[in-house]
């Protein structure tokens, strides 16, 4: 018994690792996306990110 606790205990901790690694990851990807497209070209703008863009004539 004492062993499956331990196995179990080490495999919550690498699935909170995981998981605060996987956060982090779609944060920065989302803040880099939101950067980069914050002035686009119209064509750039589609319906989906028509609030983050802003055309340039």
């Amino acid at each position: 018994m004492d062993i499956l606790a331990r196995r179990l205990t080490i495999i919550s901790l690498l699935m909170v690792v995981f998981a605060m690694l996987l956060a982090a990851a779609v944060s920065a990807d989302t803040q880099r996306r939101h950067r980069d497209n914050f002035a686009g070209s119209m064509t750039d703008c589609t319906a989906h990110t028509a609030q983050f863009c802003q055309a340039r004539l």
